[in-house]
This record gives structure tokens, sequence and C-alpha cells, in this order.
């Protein structure tokens, strides 16, 4: 798993690559957890390349928005692969989180 970061104005991206799953759970976790209590930014996830993710990535992402919300700052994910998109519809996270189609609607909702 390939995790990039840049930004965007005021806004942090994160771009997922690969699988997000057991065997890269704490890196992610250790990115996240570190990238939120240092930020006052809202955070986009650009997961265009993210091929795979389970309940371990989920429960991340989760945490990260939950963390993130404690701040009120948004975690706007974009550019959900299908397969990725089925899961968090089947699992009820597309209530929780923000999603949009692609990355410029991201960056136009994180400027909001």
């Amino acid at each position: 798993m390939e995790i990039l970061e840049s930004t965007e104005g005021n806004i942090q991206i994160v771009k997922l690559e690969g699988r997000l799953d057991a065997p890269n759970t704490e890196k992610a976790d250790d990115f996240f957890s570190k990238k939120i209590v240092a930020t006052q930014e809202n955070i986009v996830v650009d997961c265009k390349n993210l091929d795979y993710i389970n309940s371990s990535g989920l429960r991340i992402l989760i945490m990260g928005l939950k963390n993130m919300n404690k701040k009120n700052l948004k975690l706007i994910l974009c550019n959900l692969q299908k397969n990725i998109k089925d899961v968090f519809h089947f699992s009820g996270f597309t209530n929780l989180f923000n999603v949009e189609y692609d990355f410029e609607a991201a960056i136009n909702e994180a400027k909001n």
C-alpha cells in the first residue's frame, strides 16, 4: 500500500493506492492518526487507486472521520472504485462519510 500526501491551498490531500487491509493496518493507522492530530484543515482522501478495503481499513477511516468530526473538520472520500463503493454501501457507511464522485467535487466540498 502506498499513501501519498500533498496540499491544495489549505486542503490536505491523501491518495491511497493498493490494498487497505490487515497487512497494511498499522501503516495506515499510524499515518491517519498523526495526520489528523497535526491538521487544522479538511482532508480529501482520493481512492482512485485503492484496489481493496476490508473491515480493518474501514475501521481506520471511521476512526479518522470520528476524530475529524471532533475537530469540526471534514474527511471527504472521492473516486471510489465500484468494488470499494459496494463495500461502503453494503456496510451502511455511505451514510456516515461524505463521498464525492470525483476529485474536483471533493475539493469544492472541502472548501465549503
